[in-house]
């Protein structure tokens, strides 16, 4: 039946401690009989057995079963040919008595569940444990358990019976029946008995090998082997016991067998609808129905002779062997998620607790990751959309090549249309970004400079824009702070909305710019244009303002902002100050300014003080001491200059009449004011108190003494003497206070961005409005006293350039035929086309998207490890259920399938929970928001992958461990789990 040759196992092999535990063994077994592998512990009998098996490697020979290889085909060899009795028996707790034996039927392939259920029944009856079939495992006794093995071993009649010390943990009263079971057994089966209980071989085993390290050193038979007989201490003989006859009639008989109690027995018997019930109110009593080990028996104890015991036979008649000519699958899809879910949600340990939270939250993060992750791929998906295709940025530091580029507009050679200059180098220059927001009313906030919504955007002139469709609003007679959008610039505002009420063109109508301003003055949208480019169009005018203004380009100012009129090619040089050896150029001189000549016109120059205008205006104003004596004079003609009496006078005069003269020396104060304000419109004061007529405005800049008479006497009639004023001097109020009220109102608003944007220091040329519009296209030679003070961007000066570089924003109506000209008529260095600003898009999305991978990937990596050591940690307390299904014969692969099974039932119970939690929050979160565009992108092909990424690493972390696992052999698995 089993032929054993050259046998070799080491433990350790090639190490300084290893062992040889089985030394070269040559063996051949009987076909039936209880053949006992006998010696002291450690000699390498349970090692032997193992290796016979299947379960336990071996390094050299071989070993056959009923003709077969078992290193070939270790697990079909185990489940046709053997069955095992282990001494820790190796049921599955989980499992009931009649599950745990059609185990072993099921691994050798029947599917027939009537033929698996009588025999499964019959193996019980031949155990005496059919009562106990739906009775799970830890509910019963040590030997009942093992008689529950013994049925799984003969449940499918293998020829080979293998029993690892069967009594180790057993009675005497329950080693005999399990020994009696076995040796039955042995009459027409091999049984391979492990023991180190002399008396059992002796008196059960037919034929003994004794083994020490490793090597057998003696076989012999045992003849007289006829088994032996104990007393079952859980019978209980009632013939040596008194007995006493307490009640006996037709309805009942009650028997009493011991010692009479020390109180009566009270015992209540109620038969309601033929069910009988039994109250005992007596302590620790004890119930006996068929189920209960302790069994009642008539008579007393006798010993049987061993011709008696021999004869108690167990009958496989009931049990065939089984004939499969494939083993099967113990675990199916429908049994592997019901203990997938029993092993995960039933229990509800702590660790099982931890395990399902540490996994939601994976879910959670993965997901929340990939979506943030996931804007610059939308952004690498879109960026054909995020620039315009009909703009090149042309460095302009050669005059010449600005005054081509500038020539060049309308050219059909350049098919250019458009230019305009702005600092800085092309290759740091890309598509404007523009934010938006709506007002302050809309979002009940003072002050709301948020973004609400932010896009790419070229800014052109609205001349472009004549023949375009206008889609909604209004394109023609633009305001210097109204702009017209093309319809891709709104789709891309409509799409980032962070505002869920603006969903259609006209809702954008009126949206404040939160970067883009005309002369202080933030620009809203007037207009919506049909057009397949990013652009933002605005009035040609506030385009240079914006440009020259932001940057401050060359000192020339838009004439008709200070009401100076100027033709065409003229200018008038006003002059406020100037740096010391500045040589201005005469009335009727030609200029150069940033390479276009203008004739002076006129000089004007601005007085900023009252005394020095009165002076230039011809005015006279004669001083406090002229004004005080012509009083004196009149008032006491007889008083001498230089007197005594004279000073007392004039002292007198001073105290009643100063304030007289500030009206005589202010009188003209109006007039000033108007053409200071002229070219110094950034003064709040004048400009409340001439353009608003805010007559309090009027003093701020005269002295405060004034103010205070000049209210005294619009009370009283008169202004007061200086020694009056000094009296009640505290009580009068103040110019700054008085205009308090004016500065928190309308006013100052109205003026920061309307009155107050206009302004130069040092001195300026004014020029023509289509003069100063060609000031933001073009460079060039400028003149010393045109160039600015401070950093001057455009201007050159003595052929040198002055500041920092220049470059020019090219609008193409052909992109292709402009890239030709510029490359013939300019040169390609340092020229941003379309196609750069494309690849500097994706040259920065990139690197942002390779820093979120490697972001994405540490959080990933880090997480995959506690969810594999989590996982692996789970599995701990389940290597004894591993252990015990590899020894009774389940395969490697069903063993997988059912731990991948199971890893895919708890991912769909908590990871799949995380995923649609956070996938269903994003989701109505880009409904209410289209902010959340700007921090997410999760289209759903993403959160399909994201999905199945995480499915894929639940099922492989959920499985890693009982693969690594599974390396190990049965009984190494075993061994672990006894450690």
């Amino acid at each position: 039946m089993i032929d054993i040759r050259g046998l070799n196992k080491y433990f350790n092999k090639g190490r300084q401690n290893e062992i040889h535990v089985v030394d070269n063994i040559d063996l051949t077994l009987p076909e039936k009989g209880m053949v006992a592998i006998f010696g002291a512990s450690g000699c390498g009998k349970t090692t032997l057995l193992n290796v016979i098996g299947g379960l336990d490697r071996f390094a050299s020979g071989s070993v056959s079963v009923h003709g077969e290889n078992i290193r070939e085909n270790t697990d079909d060899v185990r489940n046709r040919y053997i069955g095992y009795v282990f001494q820790n028996y190796n049921l599955n707790k989980e499992d009931s008595c009649f599950d745990n034996i059609a185990t072993a039927l099921r691994l050798c392939g029947v599917t027939d569940e009537n033929e698996i259920e009588k025999r499964v029944i019959a193996a019980l009856k031949n155990v005496d444990m059919e009562k106990y079939k739906g009775r799970t495992p830890d509910t019963l006794s040590g030997g009942q358990q093992q008689r529950i093995a013994i049925a799984r071993a003969i449940v499918k009649n293998p020829p080979v019976i293998l029993a690892d010390e069967p009594t180790g943990n057993l009675d005497e009263a329950n080693t005999v029946m399990i020994m009696d079971l076995l040796k039955s057994i042995s009459k027409d089966h091999l049984v391979l008995l492990v023991t180190h209980e002399a008396n059992l071989v002796d008196y059960y085993c037919d034929t003994v090998i004794k083994l020490s390290d490793g090597h057998i050193d003696e076989i012999r038979d045992n003849l007289e082997a006829n088994g032996y007989e104990a007393r079952d201490k859980n019978h209980i003989y009632l013939g040596e016991l008194e007995k006493n006859s307490i009640s006996d009639d037709k309805n009942s008989r009650v028997e009493y067998y011991g010692p009479a109690p020390k109180e009566p027995v009270k015992i209540r018997i109620v038969n309601n609808n033929g069910q009988m019930y039994v109250e005992i109110e007596t302590k620790s009593a004890r119930v006996l129905d068929e189920t209960s080990e302790i069994r009642l028996v008539e008579g007393v104890y006798e010993e049987k002779t061993n011709k008696e015991a021999k004869e108690q036979n167990i009958d496989l008649s009931d049990l065939p062997p089984v004939n499969a000519t494939k083993t099967g699958a113990l675990f199916t899809v429908k049994s592997s998620i019901k203990s997938g879910y029993k092993a995960n949600f039933k229990n509800n340990k702590k660790g099982k607790k931890l395990l399902r939270g540490c996994l939601f939250l994976f879910a959670v993060v993965i997901v929340f990751m990939t979506a943030n992750f996931g804007t610059s791929i939308n952004t690498i998906m879109n960026a054909t959309d995020a620039y315009n295709h009909n703009t090149f940025y042309v460095p302009v530091s050669n005059p010449e090549v600005s005054k081509l580029l500038y020539e060049s507009v309308g050219s059909g050679a350049s098919a250019i249309d458009f230019i305009t200059l702005m600092p800085g180098s092309p290759t740091m220059i890309a598509d404007s970004e523009i934010g938006f927001r709506v007002g302050s009313f809309e979002t009940f906030k003072a002050f709301d400079y948020e973004n609400n919504f932010k896009t790419n955007a070229v800014y052109l002139s609205a001349d472009m824009i004549k023949d375009a469709e206008l889609v909604a609003g209004k394109k023609d007679n633009l305001s210097q702070e109204e702009i017209v959008i093309s319809t891709q610039v709104a789709d891309k505002l409509l799409e980032k909305a962070s505002v869920g009420y603006v969903t259609e063109y006209e809702d954008l109508l009126g949206l404040i710019s939160t970067n883009l301003s005309s002369d202080n003055k933030s620009c809203r949208i007037a207009g919506i244009v049909k057009k397949s480019e990013p652009v933002i169009y605005m009035d040609e005018f506030a385009l240079a303002r914006y440009y020259l203004r932001s940057f401050r380009a060359s000192n020339a100012q838009p004439a008709e902002a200070f009401g100076v009129d100027v033709e065409p090619g003229q200018t008038v040089l006003v002059i406020k100050d100037q740096k010391e050896g500045t040589v201005n150029p005469s009335v009727g001189e030609s200029i150069m300014i940033q390479g276009r000549p203008y004739v002076i016109n006129d000089i004007v120059k601005v007085h900023l003080d009252y005394n020095s205008w009165l002076e230039a205006n011809g005015i006279t104003k004669i001083d406090e001491v002229e004004y005080l004596s012509e009083i004196v004079s009149r008032e006491h003609p007889e008083a001498e200059p230089g007197a005594d009496d004279y000073v007392k006078y004039i002292d007198e005069a001073r105290n009643e009449h100063i304030f007289d003269y500030y009206e005589y020396l202010f009188s003209d104060i109006d007039a000033f004011y108007r053409e200071y304000l002229k070219y110094e419109p950034s003064n709040f004061e004048i400009w409340l108190y001439v353009e608003k007529g805010v007559e309090i405005a009027k003093y701020a800049m005269l002295p405060t003494d004034y103010y205070k008479a000049v209210v005294y006497k619009e009370k009283y009639g008169r202004y007061p003497t200086f020694e009056e004023l000094l009296n009640i001097y505290d009580s009068l109020p103040y110019v700054g206070n008085d205009l308090q009220p004016y500065y928190k109102d309308g006013y100052s608003q109205e003026f920061y961005s309307t009155a107050g944007a206009f302004g130069f220091s040092g001195q300026a040329y004014m020029l023509a409005k289509e003069d100063y519009i060609s000031l933001s296209k073009q460079v060039g030679e400028t003149h010393e006293s045109a160039a600015k003070f401070s950093i001057d961007l455009y201007s050159y000066v003595d052929g040198q350039m002055s500041g920092s570089s220049v470059c020019a924003i090219v609008h193409s109506t052909n992109p292709s035929v402009t890239a030709k000209w510029l490359e013939i008529e300019v040169g390609t260095d340092d020229i941003v086309t379309p196609q750069i600003v494309f690849g500097a898009i994706i040259k920065q999305e990139t690197k942002v998207i390779i820093s979120n991978v490697i972001s994405l990937c540490v959080v990933f990596v880090l997480m995959s490890l506690c969810m594999y050591f989590i996982m692996r940690s789970s599995l701990l307390s389940r290597i004894k259920e591993v252990g015990i299904y590899r020894a009774i014969g389940v395969s490697k692969k069903n063993l997988v399938f059912k731990f991948f099974v199971e890893a895919f039932v708890l991912a769909s119970l908590t990871i799949l929970i995380g995923y649609l939690f956070v996938s269903l929050f994003l989701a109505v979160c880009f409904r209410v928001s289209a902010v959340m565009t700007n921090i997410f992108f999760y289209p759903p092909w993403m959160a399909l992958i994201v999905l199945v990424v995480l499915y894929a690493m639940s099922v492989v972390f959920g499985t890693l461990p009982v693969i690594s696992l599974l390396r190990k052999t049965p009984s190494e698995i075993l061994a672990k789990y006894d450690i």
